[in-house]
């Protein structure tokens, strides 16, 4: 798939280690898509990014516990920024969701994490989602667009 190439090229210039998901949220029935309904209908598809925290020792995680959630956050800023003013450049809307938003479910699920959920990322257990391979140690970012993600 092209599109999916030139985003993976987009990531890999931040991080090696990251999840990837595209999903229609047009076509998916959750509480979330109908709360955001209107949000949706403007840009009706996600691209999901996930960086995996860095591993750190008990030690390190004892320094500076924000540490990894600051250098992430920095790779989704730049990851999702990029991606909007590549969909952009090619006629279509985009819209980089800042990691800071409290955007929720009414779970205290976060946005991010709910629309990573919809793409088959993981599931979601408690206020988390929850990946195979790394469980909750993953920090998400969202691009919501009306770019035909699979067919670009």
């Amino acid at each position: 798939m092209k599109c999916e190439g030139v985003i993976r090229n987009v990531i890999e210039k931040e991080c090696e280690d990251y999840y990837l998901g595209l999903v229609d949220l047009s076509q998916v029935k959750n509480t979330l898509v109908k709360k955001y309904k209107s949000l949706i209908a403007e840009y009706p598809r996600a691209i999901s990014i996930g960086v995996t925290l860095p591993y750190l020792t008990l030690e390190e995680l004892c320094t500076n516990k924000k540490q990894p959630y600051d250098v992430t956050n920095c790779q989704l800023k730049s990851i999702t920024s990029h991606l909007s003013k590549l969909i952009e450049e090619n006629g279509y809307q985009a819209l980089d969701m800042p990691k800071s938003s409290k955007m929720t479910d009414g779970s205290r699920v976060s946005f991010h994490e709910a629309v990573a959920h919809l793409a088959d990322m993981g599931r979601i257990e408690g206020n988390l989602l929850v990946t195979p391979e790394v469980g909750s140690k993953v920090n998400w970012g969202t691009v919501l667009t009306n770019a035909p993600l699979l067919t670009c």
